[in-house]
């Protein structure tokens, strides 16, 4: 960073033969044009620099060693962390204290040798205050071996292994068929909308990220949330692993979702007003501490995260800065201002990145043991993140051969990792019945045409998108009920009711006469059974009690 005559220039004189007395070095009089020369040969001479290290105090030795381990040099605070702080001091104080006689100081022991000096330079989180060994000094020191240039250590395989492989693709065409069908009436999606969406996911707690990629895609219009025709057929017409692709790649470059912001736990205290960290700053430099872990190799998870703590703690923190953030522990409100949150914070951050988007997005593989999470592995899709996400503007032609299967009654079966534009246009307008493991299960009901109907389908295009889903004809049945609803419309309906049985036909009569349980009253089924709508069961309950006629409720032992 700079020589030995740079650094010194700087000191007053007084500095100077302070410097000299520790170094054994006998200096000229005169002030420093004169001393400093002769005291910069001295130092650099062979052999000086290993007498002088093999002589210093061990706390001052640990922390050269330190520096001499990371070519040279680290962040100020880093140092002042692990071994200061350094005292700063003026003329008087200095004279009056002298540090370098203090052995437990580190940082001030190599201070006062000449062996650390102080300089700003650019870091992957913008200027940062380095503490450094000058570089002519540092040619003329021993090299202690160099830390390991991965973080953490290999894990034992775990006994359980949890992976997504392209579950985000699956889920994205969920997200685009059900807005499809329905577009969001606001901007994002509303807890309830996320409520109903979630039995049909395979990540649910992805579903948040998927949107926001999704628009800043342009798959997803922004004014009310629906597809983007054209982008949407190209997101969906690519093959589940270049879909998957895209999405990793749209993520690495998201500025609209911030992963900081979705650390379980984490809130803004009241002085801040947004998230104080940079979005994409704070993902380049968490991924940037996994080149070194080998790829498709257990990784163990704390180890990883404590090396980082011991090796990198200021990652995500511009100008190694842990006292400007104002973050808040939602349970309790406690303040995670300043180095001492750093588990919770940056720890946080690490395992988030790790169990959450990198996971959802098939980049990493989770293994657990007792239901814990212990280790990870990066796949081979984990190197689409460190390319930059490419504009959806070429399909590209699926390669799964998986087909939905259909049938006779009206049930359909929609396996996971089918054809993307496929799946999207069956559940587009038929019923969602559920998701059982890596199926997704359909039915075709008056409803789903009536569905269809509205989004410009007619009963010979939905046959047409059913029959090329499943790679064959329609069950005859089901052909004839599409054209029964042509013709006439639903025939039938299936409604949830509940059967009210009194002991005695004047007790059935009494509830019809009032006003106030009569209207939860539906159709007869005999002198002492009426019907009732599951909706008007506990609103009936009530107000028979009222009047002092207690029902038995429903599922009562």
């Amino acid at each position: 960073m700079q020589t030995l005559q740079r650094t010194l220039e700087d000191h007053d004189i007084t500095h100077l033969r302070i410097l000299a007395e520790l170094w054994d070095i006998e200096l000229p009089a005169g002030g420093t044009r004169a001393v400093l020369p002769v005291l910069v040969r001295a130092m650099l001479a062979p052999g000086a620099a290993e007498e002088l290290a093999a002589s210093l105090p061990p706390r001052t030795a640990e922390a050269l060693g330190y520096l001499l381990s990371r070519q040279g040099r680290a962040p100020l605070a880093d140092l002042n962390r692990s071994f200061g702080p350094l005292r700063v001091m003026g003329r008087a104080r200095r004279d009056r204290d002298k540090p370098w006689l203090d052995r437990e100081a580190a940082l001030d022991g190599l201070f006062y040798r000449g062996l650390l000096a102080r300089a700003f330079a650019d870091s992957p989180t913008g200027p940062l205050e380095f503490g450094f060994v000058p570089d002519d000094l540092l040619e003329r020191l021993p090299r202690p071996s160099p830390p390991p240039a991965s973080l953490g250590k290999p894990a034992p395989a775990p006994s359980s292994v949890r992976f997504t492989g392209t579950q985000s693709v699956d889920d994205a065409t969920t997200l685009l068929a059900s807005l499809r069908r329905r577009p969001s009436s606001a901007a994002d999606l509303t807890p309830a909308r996320r409520a109903e969406l979630a039995p049909f996911l395979r990540r649910p707690e992805a579903l948040e990220l998927l949107a926001v990629l999704l628009l800043e895609q342009g798959v997803l219009q922004p004014a009310r949330l629906r597809p983007e025709p054209q982008s949407a057929r190209a997101f969906l017409e690519l093959s589940p692993p270049a879909a998957a692709e895209l999405l990793r790649r749209a993520w690495a470059q998201s500025r609209a979702w911030n992963d900081l912001a979705h650390v379980p736990g984490l809130s803004l205290a009241p002085r801040g007003r947004t998230w104080p960290n940079d979005p994409v700053l704070t993902r380049t430099s968490v991924l940037s501490l996994l080149p070194g872990v080998p790829t498709e190799t257990w990784w163990d998870l704390e180890a990883f995260v404590a090396d980082v703590r011991h090796e990198q703690p200021a990652f995500q923190r511009p100008g190694g800065d842990f006292d400007s953030w104002y973050l808040l522990v939602n349970r309790d409100g406690l303040s995670l201002t300043g180095f001492d949150h750093w588990e919770t914070v940056d720890g946080g951050m690490l395992r988030f990145m790790i169990e959450g988007p990198l996971f959802w997005l098939g980049a990493v593989e989770l293994g657990c043991e007792a239901g814990r999470l212990v280790a990870f592995r990066k796949t081979p899709a984990y190197n689409d993140l460190m390319a930059p996400a490419e504009r959806i503007d070429a399909a590209v032609p699926p390669e799964s051969g998986l087909l939905a299967r259909i049938e006779a009654d009206g049930l359909i079966y929609a396996p996971a990792g089918m054809a993307a534009a496929q799946r999207y246009q069956v559940a587009r307008f038929v019923s969602w019945v559920g998701l059982d493991q890596d199926t997704y299960i359909y039915r075709l009901t008056p409803s789903a045409l009536t569905a269809a109907r509205a989004q410009g389908l007619s009963p010979a295009q939905v046959r047409v998108i059913l029959e090329h889903a499943s790679g064959a004809s329609l069950p005859e049945g089901l052909a004839m009920a599409i054209r029964r609803w042509e013709k006439r419309g639903a025939e039938a309906r299936v409604e949830a009711t509940f059967l009210l049985e009194t002991s005695e036909p004047r007790m059935l009569k009494e509830l019809q006469t009032q006003r106030s349980t009569a209207r939860y009253l539906g159709k007869m089924i005999g002198p002492t059974a009426v019907r009732v709508r599951q909706a008007d069961v506990q609103p009936l309950l009530s107000a028979a009690a009222r009047l002092g006629i207690l029902i038995e409720p429903p599922g009562s032992p």
